[in-house]
Order: structure tokens, then C-alpha cells, then sequence
């Protein structure tokens, strides 16, 4: 495909970095150095210019597949789509969005966008969805099954197997031990310490996390949320709609005095600096069930996080904001949460890789994929026998009338089977090139 990129920030460097290896990559920037560094490392055509004028679209000809736009300004984003729009012919346009109001408007379909990413409301979400799971590190939901994908660390292996967990209903989709990702076989051991991927009926997954993890809280009822900029209010935002009792901690009077403005006094609001360990008894963060640090900075976050598991708090979450980051946090048993620019970049990504049939997810910090196709009533597919892709590192399943089916060979496809493939992400391409060619 060929693929126009506005804006060279993290987002965009990372976009072009990863859909370059099998596309044609235009990126657009006024920064030349920013340009001149991507090039260095990664094969794409830089133009310097600015996006939100006319004049530097004439440097691009023909019939283009996809305009993405993703600086941190949602005027430039906004502005630059709609140039694209009138400029040059594009099949597909994406935008990144940090504005909440524009979540809740109808703006994007107004202006003819296919696809909107709101990085802080998903972030937000993200973080939100514990309170239903609150063992859980995370949690995917999917649109072709109400089946879930939830990662909880194993702190007592009362199951001692991925077979002991196996059902109708629910399997292992995956296992992280030792900074390893691992897609397991039945007789894999379930040990201390593993962070373990459950991908089915929800119910059944509560039911094992109880068996699985103790230290964690079963319920969440106080929350403490550390940094009032915009990611920790959509954070609150969140969980305002719960009965959750929720302490909003910032070292700045004036962001103090915003987000009060914004949540009207339904948040208690701290003017702290909350480095300082005197707020954990002074305010009685110590007795919260969960922590949330919201820092842009990783480091501020996994301080915030051990400073919470010293004063005896269960749960404790992190901003995740640099991938570098990520096993660390987990090594500490900190729950580590995508921030808005990488959910940013992963939302961009399903979006370009999923279709109206077929679905694609990333877990386990980019290093897990999931693929999904539906069965639809006029599928050419039904009443063919398909066979499964046999690779290392992939394990495929068909879920057909609420069960879950081990795809291990030739299958008689039925109408509304979902065939789901989970992987290692350096089988993507191999994957997505069988599943669309069904």
C-alpha cells in the first residue's frame, strides 16, 4: 500500500517504522532533523513541510491508500486531513485526536474520516476496566465474540497446567515468565511469578484468577490516581461512573484548581507534591486499593508505583510510556498500561491490519497478535473445509456455539465460526496473509 504519514513525533517515527518494512511510507514534517534521523534508520520518503498547507500536498501525485495524521495538535491533524482530502486522491483517512469533546462528537463522520483514535480515552478505558476485573493486568474485549482476553499474575499456582485450565470456554493464549513470551502447550507448567493470558468466557476467568492470584484486592472501592493532566482526568472521567471513591494527587495549584473546574467536585482533589511520602499518611493514600501513576515519564511512574507497595498498597499501576519500560514494570509486579501514544500507535495499526470480517489485536507489549475472521451468513467459506496453518509460535482455535475448538486440522467451516489465531508477532505476516486468503 501506499501509505502518507503527517507528523514525525514518537507516533508517526514508530507507524513508519513498522508499516515501512511491507509498504511504501510518505512522511510529513517541518522538522528537516527529525526527517533527516528517520531516513537514516528506516526506508520511507521524508517531505519537510508544513501539513496545514495546501502548497505542501503538490509535492504528491497519484492514488494513495491510507492518510494518517498524528502530531500532537488535533487542529493540524484536523486541517491537514481535510487538505489531504481535497489535494490528493486517498481511499482511507486516520486521525489521532486528544481532545475529549471530540470523542462524544459526531466531527470525524462530518468531515469524512474513516477512523478516529482518541489515545486518552483509550488509555483511560484501559484503566477503568480493572474495576470489573480487579485481579486482572489488563484487558482486551473483541468484536466478533463477547469472549474477553485477560492477563493476571499468578502468585499461587493451586492449577499447576495450562490443561488444568483448558475448557469449552476458556484456554491460555499466552504466558510471560522471565521477560519471555510464550504461546503454551497443553502440558506447560503454570508456575510462581507468570503473567498468564485467559482468553474466554469472563465468568470462568474470575474463577480462575481466584484460584490464581490472592495478593491482588477482589474488589476496588478507593483509588488513588497520581497527576491531574489530561490523561489522569479522563482517567477519573472513568471512574466516575462506578461507586469508587476516587483522590486526585497534583503538585500544581493551577491543574489542581482545572480538573475541580472539570470533575465539579465529585473527585476529592490533593495539592501535593507527591513525591514527598508524608501524603501517604497525611491523606491516606496507603489505604486505597489501587494506585494509578500518570507521569509521561516511566521512571516517575515506577518510583510512584514502589513507593505505593511500601506503604502496603495491593495494586499498584503504571503509565506505560516507553516499551523499554515495560518488562521492568512487570518485574516489579507493577501493572503496566499502554499510555496515549502508544495506544495511539497499536490502535492505528489494528485499525489498517483488521477489516469488516477480520479483527487483529496486539497483547503483551507487541510481542503477542491476535487474528480473528468471522463466518458471516453470506461467507463464501461456509461448507468448506479449511485447513489450519501449521507454524511455530501460533496456536489456532475455532469458536463455534459458545465452545472453543481446537483448529489442529481440515475443518468444515459453519456460518457464524469465528476462527482465532493467537501468535508471536514475527509471524504476523505469514498469518494475516493466510487468514485473508482463505
Amino acid at each position: 500500500m501506499d501509505i502518507i504519514i503527517a507528523g514525525a513525533g514518537r507516533v508517526g517515527y514508530r507507524l513508519a517504522q513498522t508499516l515501512s518494512i511491507k509498504h511504501n511510507v510518505t512522511i510529513i514534517d517541518q522538522n528537516s532533523e527529525a526527517l533527516a534521523h528517520l531516513q537514516e534508520s528506516i526506508d520511507v520518503l521524508p517531505i519537510v513541510g508544513n501539513i496545514e498547507d495546501p502548497d505542501t500536498f503538490k509535492a504528491l501525485d497519484g492514488h494513495y491508500d491510507i492518510f494518517i495524521a498524528v502530531t500532537d495538535n488535533d487542529e493540524a491533524n484536523i486541517l491537514s486531513t481535510l487538505i489531504a482530502d481535497d489535494e490528493i486522491e486517498v481511499d482511507k483517512k486516520i486521525i489521532r485526536l486528544r481532545n475529549p469533546y471530540f470523542a462524544k462528537s459526531s466531527i470525524a463522520n462530518k468531515l469524512g474520516i474513516d477512523e478516529a483514535v482518541f489515545p486518552f480515552r483509550l488509555a483511560a478505558d484501559a484503566i477503568g476496566a480493572l474495576l470489573d476485573f480487579p485481579k486482572a493486568n489488563n484487558i482486551k474485549d473483541f468484536i466478533f465474540t463477547p469472549y474477553k482476553l485477560i492477563s493476571v499474575r499468578i502468585d499461587e499456582p493451586l492449577l499447576r497446567s495450562v490443561a488444568d485450565i483448558r475448557s469449552d470456554d476458556l484456554i491460555v493464549a499466552g504466558i510471560e515468565r522471565d521477560k519471555r513470551f510464550f504461546i503454551p502447550q497443553e502440558n506447560e507448567k503454570l508456575l510462581q511469578g507468570d503473567l498468564v493470558y485467559l482468553f474466554g468466557d469472563e465468568e470462568h476467568i474470575r474463577t480462575v484468577c481466584q484460584k490464581i492470584n490472592k495478593s491482588d484486592p477482589g474488589r476496588i472501592k478507593k483509588v488513588a490516581i497520581f497527576g491531574a493532566k489530561l490523561l489522569g482526568i479522563e482517567i477519573a472521567k472513568a471512574f466516575l461512573r462506578r461507586k469508587v471513591d476516587i483522590k486526585l494527587i497534583e503538585s500544581d495549584p493551577e491543574l489542581c484548581k482545572k480538573a475541580s473546574e472539570i470533575l465539579q467536585d465529585s473527585v476529592t482533589i490533593i495539592n501535593s507534591k507527591y513525591i514527598e511520602h508524608e501524603v501517604y499518611e497525611e491523606e491516606n493514600i496507603r489505604l486505597a486499593d489501587m494506585v494509578i501513576a500518570t507521569s509521561s515519564e516511566d521512571e516517575e511512574n515506577i518510583i510512584e508505583c514502589l513507593e505505593a507497595k511500601e506503604f502496603g498498597v495491593k495494586k499498584s499501576v503504571a503509565i506505560n510510556n516507553d516499551i523499554q519500560f515495560y518488562n521492568l514494570m512487570h518485574k516489579l509486579g507493577i501493572v503496566a498500561v499502554r499510555g496515549p501514544k502508544t495506544s495511539a500507535y497499536y490502535a492505528i495499526l489494528e485499525k489498517i491490519g483488521s477489516s469488516n470480517i477480520i479483527t487483529e489485536k496486539h497483547y503483551c507489549g507487541g510481542r503477542g497478535t491476535i487474528f480473528m475472521r468471522k463466518i458471516f451468513e453470506e461467507s463464501l467459506l461456509i461448507g468448506k473445509a479449511v485447513k489450519p496453518l501449521h507454524l511455530k509460535d501460533t496456536k489456532s482455535f475455532i469458536i463455534r456455539e459458545g465452545k472453543i475448538r481446537d483448529f489442529t486440522q481440515k475443518t468444515t467451516l459453519h456460518k457464524n465460526d469465528v476462527i482465532v489465531v493467537f501468535l508471536k508477532t514475527y509471524q504476523e505476516e505469514r498469518i494475516k496473509k493466510w487468514i485473508y486468503n482463505l
